[in-house]
């Protein structure tokens, strides 16, 4: 019987050994890389067509969020790892309506430094909370919707089950989004 850290790691081997399955992934991040600035209204369009974000689609609100990006002037932000910029893009007023694209703000700055910035999701949030919460990692009244919070958190889970010096938070973000649910699976089969 394995433990979860070993299978984990297995499935973050097969995640690696996949990478040619990921090619738009791998174009979106180029296009990120090549064009770094966001500091006109041409890039920033670009980048959010590029993400293709359901937040966004389910919103409507392209051309409302490309202001708001240019509004914050974020590109020394994202140069120095500033975890607030996330949070300044995500908190979006739009439609009488203060909102929370944590997703898409994560995802926007993730994919200009994938090293820097996890991708929040809240496909696994409850196991993720759970599972900090059982260690003493969550302390009382901390919530993982606030993203330096989430990626503490992600920080403690990653070193905790030896992915930190395998994946960068892009490819945890996809070994959440591809694997986790069948690892579970698997496990409770195997404690059956």
């Amino acid at each position: 019987m394995s433990t979860f850290r070993e299978k984990i790691q297995e499935y973050a081997q097969r995640l690696k050994a996949r990478e040619d399955f990921f090619t738009g992934d791998v174009k979106q991040l180029e296009y990120f890389a090549e064009h770094a600035f966001n500091n006109t209204e041409e890039a920033v369009r670009q980048k959010v067509s590029v993400l293709n974000h359901y937040q966004i689609h389910d919103l409507a609100c392209h051309e409302e969020i490309i202001d708001h990006i240019l509004s914050l002037n974020i590109d020394e932000h994202l140069g120095v790892g500033d975890l607030q910029v996330v949070n300044n893009i995500a908190h979006f007023h739009y439609r009488g309506k203060d909102r929370v694209l944590l997703e898409f703000a994560s995802e926007y700055c993730n994919s200009h430094k994938p090293t820097v910035y996890p991708i929040f999701s809240e496909q696994h949030i409850g196991l993720m909370a759970d599972y900090l919460a059982n260690h003493d990692h969550l302390k009382e009244g901390e919530t993982l919707s606030e993203y330096t919070t989430f990626k503490e958190g992600l920080d403690y889970i990653m070193d905790r089950f030896g992915l930190t010096e395998m994946l960068n938070y892009y490819e945890v973000h996809k070994l959440d989004w591809l694997y986790v649910d069948k690892l579970l699976k698997e496990l409770g089969s195997e404690n059956a």
